[in-house]
């Protein structure tokens, strides 16, 4: 009786220990489990903050130009790639999620070059904007348009390369577009002239000025005052005359023009 309950005693010991022993590799392996889901729900986080900003990205860029919808469609692809990831079970499916976060990060680094493009096509169109020369470039009434017109001084038909806006002495001379000064002095006939530079090919002057209030190199923005009206040079009263180069041709600045204060035609 006795060698039976020692050998009873034997196997359940043997048992126990054995039941021990897999519950100990269980509780390991949901330690390494539960390492690994941290891992897993970190990276998952990581891709969802930076899709988060990618899409915050693309909507501060919708409100200044039209997203390429090439771009919408791989962001909601990500976004499902992300919720399909996060659904998948812990053990079963973490080599599945690894190759789906690959995916993931390889697809943001896409997006994210082309996001980049789109800010400088962005930022170009801008600063292509913010260069034009859109406002006129004082307040009065326009004495003499651009073409051919008979010349007051000989009376011969010669081109007017510019839009002469008459007022009074001294009223502000606005510049027309953002840009950067390159001249602010006596020019023969245009008397005081202001030349700015904006750029894209992009020239502006304003002549017969009785004061400058910018210096060359100095940069102004659009509605910058520059000088005040005068009479100096070749002129027969108060007047800026008012020229637009576009790659070394003139333009008629009114086909420019947008600006909502009103110029009569005199």
């Amino acid at each position: 009786m006795l060698p039976v309950l020692l050998a009873a005693l034997m196997l359940l010991g043997y048992v126990a220990w054995g039941l021990q022993g897999r519950i100990d590799r269980l509780a390991l392996q949901n330690v390494q489990l539960q390492f690994e889901n941290a891992a897993y729900e970190q990276a998952a986080d990581q891709v969802s903050g930076q899709m988060t900003s990618l899409r915050a990205t693309l909507a501060q860029l919708a409100n200044r130009a039209a997203a390429d919808p090439a771009l919408e469609e791989s962001v909601d692809m990500l976004l499902e790639g992300t919720n399909a990831a996060v659904e998948l079970s812990a053990q079963d499916t973490l080599d599945a999620a690894g190759e789906t976060l690959d995916r993931l990060h390889t697809l943001l680094g896409s997006i994210d070059g082309a996001l980049e493009g789109v800010r400088q096509g962005v930022a170009f169109r801008e600063a292509a904007a913010d260069a034009t020369p859109i406002i006129w470039p004082a307040d009065g009434w326009i004495s003499a348009g651009y073409g051919y017109r008979t010349d007051p001084f000989t009376g011969s038909r010669n081109f007017h390369p510019a839009v002469d806006i008459s007022t009074h002495k001294g009223a502000p001379v606005y510049a027309t577009g953002t840009g950067r000064v390159i001249s602010a002095s006596r020019n023969g006939a245009y008397g005081n002239l202001v030349e700015l530079d904006h750029g894209f090919g992009l020239l502006t002057r304003y002549g017969h000025l009785s004061e400058f209030t910018v210096a060359p190199g100095d940069t102004v923005v659009r509605g910058d005052i520059i000088g005040r009206v005068g009479n100096t040079g070749r002129a027969t009263g108060h007047h800026v005359h008012y020229e637009v180069w576009v790659n070394g041709r003139t333009l008629n600045p009114r086909r420019l023009l947008l600006d909502s204060r009103t110029v009569a035609a005199n």
